[in-house]
């Protein structure tokens, strides 16, 4: 009895010291999601709409186009890097698409081949990122913001004004439920739960961390330096075409002015997160979290009507926390 009694102690005890390792390495974790606590919590005494069922499915459906870009930056800033051109690979993407829709007369047979196509125009524009920056070596931001311009010029080619004639088979994908429960929600749910097992659980996950916490230890470790980099452009590309799609299907429109400002949103969604600016440490799980605490912050500026000019305030002050909330190691 002594003995059984003293094994369950230890167990206790051992759990206790796991919580106490969790609560010492994810910190930023636990902070992100209690100010989303917080945040929630204000927001529902403030206007009850707030917790309505509609609003947070509202909430997590705003989320998904950030959500998708945040997920491809994170792999990206993990490395060390920064990836520029993510919003304008979505613009790209859904301008392509619609443009191929309005020449086909709304063909519902080309949704399937022209999603194939958006997810293969992103991959290869994040394996030419991913090229330039693994041969010249260049500063990442630098090589991405010059792309990103590039593709600026090749949206205003394709068109100025939105394209419609996007075919409504296409559309029902934002709006197609089951239950109350967005499909789109759901699905996003999975890719979330895919890019957490693959950072954490996979040698190409690990590595990324690996190149982001030293090159140079990776090199001397034998991991494929210059693949893991561009795997990791290729991926965050991918990401935004995808991001890309759901933003054709939402609107109905190929926009000109589509995913303005995400690249810089989902940079700081990654900072809130807890993810290092300088790579190799941090989670996507974090990310998560900053995305929620955007989209949050902004549905709750938007159900208090908050002037446009205050919601810009406080956005610019959460950038300069998320920056300032970490040191180059060098100056550390």
């Amino acid at each position: 009895m002594g003995l059984a009694m003293q094994k369950e102690k230890f167990g206790e005890t051992s759990r206790w010291r796991q919580v106490g390792v969790f609560v010492r390495n994810n910190p930023s974790i636990l902070l992100i999601y209690g100010i989303i606590a917080l945040m929630c919590i204000l927001a529902s005494v403030l206007n009850p709409d707030f917790r309505s069922a509609s609003n947070l499915f509202n909430i997590l459906r705003q989320s998904i186009v950030i959500g998708l870009i945040a997920i491809g930056q994170s792999m990206v800033v993990l490395t060390g890097g920064a990836d520029m051109s993510v919003a304008m690979v979505a613009r790209i993407v859904g301008l392509v698409v619609a443009t191929i829709f309005l020449a086909s007369n709304s063909s519902v047979g080309l949704i399937i081949p022209l999603v194939l196509l958006g997810i293969a125009v992103g991959a290869l524009l994040g394996g030419f990122n991913g090229f330039l920056i693994t041969e010249t070596h260049a500063n990442p931001f630098i090589i991405t913001f010059g792309i990103a311009n590039i593709l600026r010029g090749v949206n205003l080619a394709i068109s100025s004004t939105p394209i419609t004639g996007v075919p409504d088979a296409y559309l029902n994908i934002y709006d197609a439920k089951i239950g109350i429960a967005p499909i789109n929600v759901i699905v996003m749910g999975v890719i979330w739960l895919a890019a957490w097992i693959f950072l954490s659980r996979t040698k190409p996950g690990r590595a990324i961390f690996a190149v982001g916490g030293s090159e140079r230890a990776a090199r001397l470790s034998a991991l494929k330096v210059n693949w893991t980099l561009a795997m990791a452009y290729i991926m965050s590309a991918t990401f935004a075409a995808l991001a890309g799609l759901f933003l054709l299907s939402r609107t109905g429109v190929g926009d000109p002015s589509a995913a303005e400002g995400m690249d810089f949103q989902s940079i700081v969604a990654v900072a809130l997160g807890g993810i290092s600016l300088y790579g190799g440490k941090g989670s996507i799980i974090g990310t998560l979290g900053g995305v929620l605490m955007l989209v949050i912050l902004n549905n709750v500026f938007s159900l208090l009507q908050v002037n446009i000019y205050y919601q810009q305030l406080v956005l610019g002050m959460v950038v300069l926390i998320a920056v300032a909330a970490y040191k180059s190691p060098r100056s550390a």
